[in-house]
């Protein structure tokens, strides 16, 4: 039998009676899928082992990303096939331009981190290859397509902070606000939204379909370990996403 990695759509449902295709995505994207979700990043930010300079980096590659989602969200909010996904898509945009925004000032500010620095970064080449791939497949691509860049982005996040807000929070504010924003009840409404969006559409598409969804989650999830890793040790990989 092929390795559970390897696995269409429909020979997994044959395995497994009522799969889920979001699960499958999952699946389908080990090991960067639990390679993101569990690096050792995201746990340094819940027990508040964090050093400072990895979580500046983090946070100044993150700001020069949010545009770049913004753009995202407001492609599917186009794309989008009816009033309530639009509806659930722009609430999301609202969000990410407002609270999430002022977290980053205030973060940037108690970390040291000149103004100058942040507004002026580039991205680097992890966080150039996740939003190119962000974008091109929402901008340039099928609604499904961007659905599942963008589900694999907020469903990583979503993973590690419901780990991480099961702990004591740390001290550190800006390390327990950023548990919060991805712990709280409406994100997880959200990524929960997402998934049933993509569990409704995914098996009707075609075989082939199917597949191209499937290496976007997994080129996104390898991107997502890079990305971390990249905070972590300050040295981004030479070929991102890769494995």
């Amino acid at each position: 039998m092929p390795a559970p990695h390897t696995l269409s759509f429909d020979d997994h449902c044959a395995s497994v009676p009522g799969a889920r295709f979001t699960d499958w995505l999952a699946q389908r994207a080990e090991p960067f899928w639990s390679e993101a979700t569990d690096h050792v990043f995201t746990h340094a930010i819940g027990d508040g082992t964090m050093p400072d300079e990895a979580y500046a980096r983090y946070l100044i590659e993150d700001y020069t990303f949010i545009t770049d989602l913004a753009s995202t969200l407001g492609y599917l909010v186009a794309k989008a096939p009816d009033m309530q996904a639009k509806s659930r898509l722009s609430a999301f945009l609202a969000l990410l331009t407002s609270e999430e925004n002022d977290y980053f000032l205030r973060s940037f500010d108690a970390l040291g981190v000149p103004r100058e620095t942040y507004t002026q970064a580039a991205q680097g080449p992890v966080t150039r290859s996740f939003a190119d791939l962000l974008l091109t497949s929402s901008g340039g691509g099928t609604y499904p397509e961007g659905l599942t860049c963008l589900l694999c982005a907020e469903w990583c996040y979503l993973t590690w902070g419901e780990r991480e807000a099961e702990k004591p929070r740390p001290a550190q504010f800006y390390l327990a606000e950023w548990i919060d924003l991805h712990a709280v009840a409406g994100f997880e409404d959200f990524v929960n939204w997402i998934r049933r969006e993509l569990d409704r559409i995914g098996p009707s598409l075609s075989a082939e379909m199917q597949e191209r969804l499937a290496d976007l989650f997994r080129q996104m999830s390898a991107l997502e370990r890079d990305f971390f890793e990249t905070a972590w040790s300050g040295h981004p990989p030479e070929h991102p996403g890769a494995g």
